[in-house]
């Protein structure tokens, strides 16, 4: 299976890296890695990561379900994996990227060796920026403090196309 995932899948990746390099994740910083999976996603191959709609939220780029799966951790490590209800197994299961995957998996891991080292408030601060995504979202929506503004994949895209251009050969 190739992109797009469930944002849930992608959570859980960097998880598993977080944990296989004994640190951990709280749920702002998850959120932050996947919203930077998918924009250089979206940059580097010009087709989503997640299948799921960015919201832009007040503390920045946001998935609903990713929130929703982990908000109980509040500003604390997570301990779990995300899962969500697969109807055609009818039952609960752990979203995953598929390993045999392999652009998708050296996407993530480079993610994480450059924005793993990063705070959730660090990696928020970067998606605030005058002009980004985010920051265009929300003034198409002229409503302050309004969650459910989706930030299209257009937007998206065209923040990470410049940091594609500032950044030649961070493709994985």
């Amino acid at each position: 299976m190739a992109a797009p995932y469930s944002a849930l899948a992608v959570a859980n990746y960097f998880l598993d890296l977080a944990k296989a390099n004994g640190t951990g994740l709280n749920p702002m910083k998850l959120q932050k890695l996947v919203y930077f999976a998918h924009g250089w996603h979206l940059a580097l191959y010009g087709k989503p990561l997640i299948n799921e709609q960015v919201e832009a939220w007040d503390y920045g780029p946001v998935v609903s379900s990713v929130y929703h799966e982990f908000k109980k951790f509040g500003a604390g490590r997570i301990d779990q994996y995300g899962t969500d209800f697969d109807f055609s197994k009818n039952g609960i299961v752990t979203p995953r990227i598929a390993l045999d995957d392999k652009r998708t998996t050296a996407l993530l891991d480079k993610i994480w060796e450059v924005y793993g080292k990063y705070s959730g408030v660090q990696l928020s601060n970067l998606t605030h920026e005058a002009g980004s995504a985010w920051s265009k979202a929300r003034e198409i929506a002229g409503v302050e403090g309004l969650r459910s503004v989706g930030i299209q994949n257009n937007l998206i895209k065209a923040d990470f196309d410049l940091l594609l251009k500032r950044t030649p050969g961070v493709k994985p």
